[in-house]
């Protein structure tokens, strides 16, 4: 589902280690220390993303009458150093998600990447990736069909505290319900026709709202992405994550250097 900057993503994907560290009241915890070359290959995925899947003849064409199509798809002039980060760790935290726990790129739907404007911030998730089968009219989701959902922010702050509750909270129960996601689910069903899936086919999406979010069939993902000075005080708050209720929540830190200037070396 991700038509620009794919090959890029994966190749950051390539690149990931992901270390599981323990368990915290029913939550796991992992992380990834990020070097330089992965913050370079992070800013590749979203110089690509911006691009628009533009071709060099077509931007030609383009510039002869008078159109910067770069300037006008990067909105350069009135981008938010906020939405430019925001953009860019959501795709870093993407490519993770490939990585492990393994899940499919084309099954993979960010519908908040890039922002329709560089200039406000958009609702929703962050991250969806779906395994559902091309069936039609079966009465439950077969053992294989499986939804994740991901919440991903970051901050540049002096604390990640605040951070930190905030994911959490985005993966509660009080706002994950099921009228909030089968609005989400509606979006994600209409893409899934778009990608060839029949009406009936892509309704099979909203079984995941049985008993959501069900463990064996739904995994919830939050991922913090902090700079590295900030390792030992995330740590500290995931250790004050509250009591998962249910099984299949993460709780993904991911140690980004140089993230608090990172965004003026993005187009």
């Amino acid at each position: 589902m991700l038509a620009h900057g794919r090959d890029e993503l994966m190749a950051l994907a390539e690149q990931c280690v992901i270390e599981s560290r323990h368990d915290v009241n029913g939550w796991h915890v992992d992380v990834w220390n990020m070097s330089d070359l992965n913050v370079d290959s992070a800013i590749s995925i979203y110089s690509a993303v911006l691009t628009g899947g533009a071709t060099d003849p077509v931007m030609t064409l383009l510039a002869d009458s008078g159109v910067d199509l770069t300037e006008a798809l990067n909105d350069v002039v009135r981008k938010k150093d906020l939405i430019t980060r925001s953009d860019l760790t959501e795709l870093t935290a993407a490519a993770s998600m490939i990585a492990e726990p393994g899940c499919n790129v084309d099954s993979m739907y960010m519908p908040n990447v890039p922002k329709m404007s560089r200039r406000k911030s958009d609702s929703g998730i962050d991250i969806f990736v779906t395994a559902l089968r091309n069936a039609a009219g079966a009465d439950d989701l077969y053992d294989d069909e499986y939804l994740t959902v991901a919440s991903v922010k970051h901050t540049v702050d002096e604390t990640a505290s605040g951070m930190r509750w905030k994911l959490a909270d985005s993966l509660s129960d009080r706002e994950l319900s099921v009228s909030y996601m089968a609005q989400q689910l509606r979006v994600l069903n209409a893409r899934l026709q778009q990608e060839g899936l029949t009406k009936e086919q892509a309704a099979r999406v909203y079984l995941f709202l049985r008993e959501f979010p069900q463990p064996e069939r739904v995994d919830l993902f939050a991922i913090g992405i902090v700079t590295p000075d900030l390792k030992d005080d995330l740590s500290h708050h995931v250790q004050l994550l509250p009591m998962a209720n249910r099984p299949g929540r993460t709780f993904r830190m991911i140690f980004f250097p140089g993230l608090a200037d990172v965004h003026r070396r993005c187009p």
